[in-house]
């Protein structure tokens, strides 16, 4: 079907697509919409605007800036490349402005979108937000409408790096030279995350290695996504090569953070999330306070969580829904993907904010790797007790043939004795379902699992079309291997492309 408006850009969390699917007239239709979004519906008189490594970046938020300022909106420019965390902590200490960030994550080098927030860094996605979030911004572009002010908006530059690496320095505990002693690599995929990694870790006194430093929006590796091997191989390679206590690698706009210990182990987001809790409950005295684990989450990982303290509750996939789980519930502290992204509330003038920092999750992570060792040497203990199919998928032709495929799967893991959910606990729908045997869906310190317990993740992608995903993960490698067969059997009927990691 023909879609001259390119309205599939409209994804669930945020807005993707190829770039040469939004041409200059598409994309200033699509700011005049956001403009009108922020002045008449959000009731807001500035956005706060940034762009990431893409080469594609500085026109849009050309285009950008120039319908905000026709609608009579202020424009703040955080100059040069931003990583998505330094735009979040920029939107923080301007609450009252909207944001656009423009980029497209882990996508391929040729795509572009945005990550759209409004004040207060309230998530917009599809359903999430003033009069329904994304879903009031597609209609508007639809129907080509727009805000003309008599008085045009200005613009000016921001710099708040300084103040974000101070920040980020404070919640981490990390003062100047508190990381000498510590041997860290960390691989930025010639993304968005090298400027400020860098410059922060320089002033805790750690021994840095950066590889793929410079912001390179040709992306030379591949796509700037830490889950793709052949994009992380010469980073490993020089792990494996050199002496260090940890590495970490980062996506294109550099939200996602993996985590790999000195010896090459890699340790799973939500392991590496047990890791950090008892330190980021300082921040929050008193009882009671709550976590989120995604559906992916290993669940031994989970159990290590809830003995921080805390209640673990399972949510969906998904930056904005997750946000907004978290601003939905007082007592939730924050949350784990195991796509590597890690959130949670902050502080500041009185307002709590639901969003990610991922210069403080890096600092934080090594301060624990320098301080406690034998914690993260336990985790990796427990985690070897566990197989793990990392996140994989395929591309169906259709929408209904991944359906039917989705189902398929479903049906057979349930007449094998496979508990299923598809709900989390407060109604919103999973958008995936997870499959349990031998363990149950809440996990607290006394859940006992089976000899043969199996947990198995599918979803629909958000990001990519007709892409279905799967994870595995159970208590040993034939009852893993023997599941992601049948999923690959089962799948192969409905016109399933080759196996797609990313």
């Amino acid at each position: 079907m023909q879609d001259d408006l390119n309205l599939s850009m409209f994804r669930a969390y945020d807005i993707r697509t190829p770039a040469v699917r939004l041409p200059t007239l598409l994309a200033r239709r699509l700011a005049d919409a956001e403009a009108l979004y922020f002045r008449e519906i959000v009731d807001t008189d500035s956005v706060l605007v940034a762009h990431d490594a893409r080469l594609t970046g500085p026109g849009y938020l050309t285009i950008a800036a120039e319908a905000y300022r026709a609608a009579g909106l202020d424009v703040l420019y955080l100059p040069g490349v931003s990583s998505t965390p330094y735009f979040y902590y920029a939107a923080m200490r301007h609450p009252r402005a909207a944001g656009v960030f423009l980029g497209a994550s882990h996508n391929p080098a040729g795509d572009t979108g945005r990550k759209i927030v409004g004040p207060g860094v309230q998530p917009i996605a599809e359903g999430i937000g003033v009069a329904g979030g994304l879903l009031e911004i597609q209609q508007l572009y639809q129907q080509g409408r727009s805000h003309r002010s008599s008085t045009q908006g200005r613009v000016r530059s921001i710099d708040l790096l300084a103040d974000y690496i101070d920040a980020s320095m404070w919640l981490a505990d990390v003062s100047p030279g508190g990381l000498k002693g510590v041997r860290i690599l960390q691989d930025y995929v010639f993304g968005a995350a090298g400027r400020e990694m860098m410059l922060g870790f320089a002033r805790t006194g750690a021994d840095l290695t950066p590889v793929h430093f410079t912001a390179d929006g040709r992306f030379p590796l591949g796509d700037p996504n830490p889950v793709k091997p052949d994009v992380i191989r010469p980073g490993l390679e020089q792990l494996a090569a050199g002496d260090f206590d940890l590495a970490c690698f980062f996506d294109g706009d550099g939200d996602r953070i993996d985590f790999y210990d000195g010896d090459g182990s890699y340790l799973s987001s939500s392991f590496v999330y047990a890791a950090l809790l008892p330190e980021i409950l300082q921040h929050f005295p008193g009882d009671d306070w709550k976590v989120f684990a995604d559906l992916k989450s290993n669940p031994l990982a989970v159990i290590q969580m809830a003995q921080a303290g805390v209640t673990v509750d399972v949510v969906r996939n998904g930056h904005s829904q997750i946000k907004q789980a978290l601003l939905d519930e007082s007592k939730r502290l924050g949350a784990v993907e195991e796509s590597a992204h890690f959130y949670q509330a902050f502080f500041a003038d009185g307002q709590r904010y639901c969003t990610e920092n991922t210069l403080y999750v890096a600092l934080l992570a090594a301060r624990v790797w320098l301080e406690d060792r034998p914690r993260i040497q336990r985790l990796l203990e427990i985690q070897r007790m566990t197989v793990r199919e990392r996140e994989w998928g395929y591309k169906f032709p259709t929408d209904g043939q991944r359906s039917e495929a989705l189902q398929a799967v479903r049906e057979f893991f349930e007449s094998q004795g496979f508990r299923s959910m598809s709900r989390m606990k407060n109604g919103m729908e999973l958008a995936a379902t997870l499959l349990r045997r031998g363990l149950p869906f809440d996990v607290n310190t006394q859940t006992q699992l089976a000899n043969d317990w199996l947990q198995i993740c599918q979803r629909v992608s958000q990001s990519e079309d007709g892409l279905a995903r799967w994870e595995v993960v159970g208590a040993n490698r034939e009852l893993v291997q023997s599941a992601r067969r049948e999923i690959e059997r089962l799948t192969a009927p409905f016109g399933r492309g080759p196996e797609y990691l990313g």
